[in-house]
C-alpha cells in the first residue's frame, strides 16, 4: 500500500508554513485594502457634497410631485428637464396643467431657497430654452420668442409662490439658447440649478486632509 507524500513530512513544520503562508496572504490583503481605501476616500470625499445637494433636490421634488417617473419631467443631478408642451400650448400661452407644474415647481424652489443649507450651495437658478438655429435676422426673432415664453413661465413662478419673488427674485434668470431642433421642434426647458462657491469650498475642504 503507497503511502501518501503528506505522511512523509512532520505535521509540525507544515502546519508553520501554513501559519506563515496564512499571515503572509493577510498582510498582501491588508496592503491592498489600505491601498483602495487611500483612493476611494478623496473620491468620496469630492463626490459626497454634490451627492447630497443633488439627493436634497430630489427628495423635495418626490414630495410635490410624487414618485417618479414623471410624465414630461425630468430630475438630473442639478437639473429639472420639463417637456414644454408640459407648461405652454403651441402659441406659447400657459395652459391649466401647465400652471399646476409650475406650482409644484414654485414649491420646490421656495423649499430649497428657505433652507439656509440649500440656499448657501445654490448661486443661480436659470431658466432655458433652446431654438433652431438659421440666420442671423431669424435668430433674433427666435430669441425673443422663447425668451418672452421664459418671461411668463418665471413670472407664474413668482405668482404661484409671492415669497419667492419676495425673498428669492434675484436667484432666477431666463435664457435662450441656440440648440438643435428636437424631433423638428425645441421642447425642453431647463431649470438648471447652478452651485456657488459655497459647495466648492466644501469639496476643497474634505480634500485638503489628503493633500497634507
Amino acid at each position: 500500500m503507497k503511502r501518501s507524500l503528506w505522511s512523509y513530512i512532520p505535521p509540525g513544520p507544515l502546519l508553520n508554513v501554513l501559519l506563515v503562508g496564512l499571515v503572509l496572504l493577510s498582510g498582501l490583503l491588508y496592503y491592498r485594502a489600505v491601498k483602495i481605501q487611500r483612493f476611494l476616500e478623496p473620491a468620496l470625499a469630492l463626490s459626497q457634497p454634490r451627492n447630497d445637494f443633488s439627493r436634497a433636490i430630489a427628495q423635495i421634488v418626490e414630495k410635490e410631485f410624487g414618485k417618479g417617473p414623471f410624465r414630461g419631467l425630468e430630475v438630473r443631478t442639478n437639473s429639472l428637464i420639463v417637456d414644454e408642451a408640459l407648461l405652454v400650448s403651441s402659441d406659447n400661452k400657459l395652459h391649466a396643467e401647465g400652471r399646476t407644474v409650475l406650482q409644484k415647481l414654485s414649491r420646490v424652489f421656495l423649499t430649497l431657497l428657505d433652507d439656509k443649507g440649500t440656499r448657501a450651495d445654490i448661486s443661480l437658478v436659470l431658466i432655458s430654452a433652446g431654438y433652431s438655429p438659421g440666420s442671423s435676422v431669424s435668430d433674433a426673432g427666435k430669441r425673443l420668442k422663447v425668451q418672452h415664453m421664459l418671461g411668463n413661465v418665471l413670472d407664474v413662478l413668482f405668482l404661484e409662490e409671492p415669497l419667492l419673488k419676495a425673498h428669492y427674485q434675484s436667484f432666477f434668470a431666463t435664457a435662450p439658447r441656440p440648440a438643435p431642433p428636437r424631433n423638428g421642434r425645441q421642447s425642453l426647458i431647463e431649470f438648471r440649478i447652478i452651485p456657488s462657491e459655497m459647495l466648492h469650498m466644501e469639496v476643497l475642504q474634505r480634500l485638503q486632509k489628503y493633500a497634507q
